[in-house]
């Protein structure tokens, strides 16, 4: 495949000619995204781990849930999960009840405490993100926003398929 040689579409982030089929540009842009992400990742510290935020953000919006509910939405073991929420209780972030019905299961809630450590991180993320989208249009904005949200639940079904 020829690659700078050719005239190249600006739509394909001038990575890729533009006689590329779109899941191959899909594949390479996806596969430097999640890499550039990791990258932002660790540069920029948010003050909690991703997966406690993630926790939080599901808790924030729906609260009291189970471990495997909150796995099942976060694609993750519910036994890495129920590590997870021992630290996040051990922080003080959440609370778990015991399920008066099913000893076996409980409750994860989220705690005064929890809500304002999201709150921070969020505030940090956003100014993070609104500066890296800063020379996009808010309609631009929109439709990546609508079509991530959209790969996003594509990829959350394929993934919890039996």
């Amino acid at each position: 495949m020829k690659r700078r040689a050719e005239q190249t579409d600006p739509s394909l982030g001038n990575h890729l000619p533009a006689t590329c089929p779109s899941v191959e540009a899909l594949e390479y842009e996806i596969a430097f995204l999640v890499r550039r992400l990791e990258a932002a990742r660790r540069k920029f510290h948010f003050g909690l781990e991703r997966a406690h935020y993630l926790l939080l953000i599901l808790l924030e919006r729906n609260d009291r849930q189970s471990v495997g509910a909150l796995a099942e939405q976060v694609n993750l073991d519910a036994s890495t999960v129920t590590r997870q929420v021992a630290a996040m209780k051990t922080a003080g972030l959440v609370d778990k009840h015991d399920n008066p019905d099913d000893r076996r299961g409980g409750f994860v809630t989220i705690t005064e405490a929890g809500r304002d450590a999201a709150a921070e991180v969020r505030e940090r993320r956003l100014t993070r993100i609104e500066r890296g989208f800063s020379n996009w249009t808010e309609e631009e904005r929109r439709e990546f926003a609508k079509l991530t949200a959209r790969y996003n639940d594509s990829l959350r079904d394929m993934l919890n398929e039996e």
